[in-house]
């Protein structure tokens, strides 16, 4: 295969959690231009037909998967559903997460395991419920977005960094277990990015000063820098790539 055959997503499908804005809308517009179908998940239907309307209109195919991520019965009709409408689900995206930020005597133990649900119950279901038909066609990517809370952290959301390292760690497990049936598992751990998630940082003088001095690259990164370092992974030109966990943060982790 050349480099253009190597990233063509032509013919796959990809599921991506939480895809109907941020991070995720920028992934799943990334792995459409290279060609793969998106089901573009999230709990409100009229973002998520906004999100795949959004797709389309930039030349690429969606499908909704309206559903709540952590309502196990709910994705697995709707995973059951996405394969019988396309022939296929091959990749996964476990995007899907809630941003808790507050301090540690100020966070439940219910806040702590809801983070937990959210992000690391949903990429586990997600990997448990699409691995069989991965194993019988002997292709599959399974991509968990992380935090750069493993690479560096200021302690000032602890439910929220713990939910993050476990995703690096199941990231490990799936990639061992998964790796010989031609199935790989990284996990991508994002530093700040431009999303309406972050705009109250955005917002914010001071942190756009700490940001500044303190990332060598001096700047936010761009949604689509994150989306097509996904598309990569979930390409034929990342086939030997297991079990890492890439961190994609202008630097900033290895400053602090």
């Amino acid at each position: 295969m050349n480099l253009p055959d190597m990233l063509d997503l032509s013919g796959r499908t990809a599921l991506v959690t939480g895809s109907s804005r941020g991070l995720g809308l920028s992934t799943a517009l990334c792995l459409a231009r290279l060609g793969a179908t998106v089901a573009i998940n999230g709990r409100d239907p009229a973002t998520v037909e906004a999100a795949c309307a959004q797709v389309s209109e930039s030349g690429g195919k969606a499908i909704a998967a309206c559903f709540d991520v952590a309502d196990e019965a709910a994705m697995a009709s709707q995973i059951e559903h996405i394969e019988a409408t396309t022939g296929s689900l091959d990749i996964v995206v476990a995007n899907a997460a809630s941003w808790l930020v507050r301090p540690l005597e100020d966070t439940s133990r219910d806040d702590l395991l809801g983070s937990f649900e959210t992000k690391v119950g949903s990429a586990f279901s997600a990997a448990r419920l699409v691995a069989p038909g991965m194993k019988a066609r002997r292709w599959g990517r399974l991509i968990l977005i992380s935090g750069i809370s493993v690479a560096a952290t200021s302690g000032a959301s602890p439910a929220d960094t713990a939910a993050q390292g476990a995703m690096v760690a199941l990231t490990k497990a799936l990639s061992a277990k998964l790796a010989g049936h031609g199935i790989t598992c990284n996990a991508v751990a994002p530093g700040y990015f431009r999303t309406d998630m972050s705009q109250a940082l955005q917002d914010s003088e001071s942190f756009n000063t700490w940001l500044s001095d303190r990332a060598p690259a001096r700047r936010w990164g761009r949604p689509e820098e994150l989306g097509w370092t996904v598309a990569f992974l979930a390409s034929h030109a990342a086939g030997y790539i297991t079990g890492q966990t890439l961190v994609i943060d202008g630097g900033l982790s290895t400053s602090l």
